[in-house]
């Protein structure tokens, strides 16, 4: 690369926003992965010098690359653990991921898009890893699939707010969502038996009438 063309590289890239200069407006009024996808693209094409690619191409590309990055970080974290242990790792480690990598991760938190058997196959993999961690913490079938649409939600909105510094009276994100995973496997613990007495007990006082 001569002297201009890495000149012109440089100056392309210190030009990008970084995204915590992005404005709430912006960020409210489009699609978050969408804005990551052609940022990623903007900047393989800078790298590179080559045309960029398509955005479905892209997202495709990282999809899969991302699901089998963090599958490989869970299941080394996981090993030698066993049920809530586990999970806890593996909870935190998916925040780690986010963090460090927020535009990877996005693509994990997208389900597989088109006719793409590779992409389903990583999806699913993943998928399939979780749904055995919670299995072993005694939640099977719906209620572990619920389980992990929690914990994704947590993650996600965790690793948001902290990548845009977004908490005001944070003193530690750490100390925070680890705060955030003792209510979460505090709720899971409930015994079948127990979370149906209190949807019981919900439904009786949802229809009783008030008390004056």
């Amino acid at each position: 690369m001569n002297g201009s063309r890495l000149a012109t590289h440089w100056e392309g890239i210190s030009s990008m926003k970084h995204p915590r200069d992005f404005s709430i407006d912006e960020i409210l009024a489009t699609n978050w992965d969408k804005r990551l996808a052609d940022d990623i693209a903007a900047e393989l094409e800078l790298a590179s010098g080559e045309p960029r690619i398509s955005i479905p191409e892209i997202r495709r590309f990282f999809a899969i690359k991302s699901f089998r990055n963090l599958l490989g970080r869970l299941e080394s974290i996981r090993s030698g653990k066993s049920s809530f242990s586990a999970l806890r790792a593996v909870a935190g480690e998916m925040r780690r991921f986010a963090v460090e990598h927020p535009g990877l991760a996005a693509a994990t938190f997208r389900a597989p898009l088109g006719e793409c058997p590779e992409w389903r196959r990583a999806y699913q993999e993943l998928h399939e890893f979780m749904v055995a961690v919670f299995a072993e913490c005694n939640l099977h079938g719906r209620e572990g699939d619920d389980a992990l649409q929690i914990l994704r939600c947590l993650v996600r909105g965790f690793a948001l707010h902290e990548f845009m510094d977004a908490f005001l009276h944070t003193y530690s994100y750490d100390e925070a969502y680890e705060r955030a995973l003792d209510i979460f496997i505090a709720g899971l613990r409930i015994s079948k038996t127990d979370r149906s007495e209190l949807g019981f007990r919900y439904s009786m006082s949802a229809t009783s009438e008030p008390r004056i």
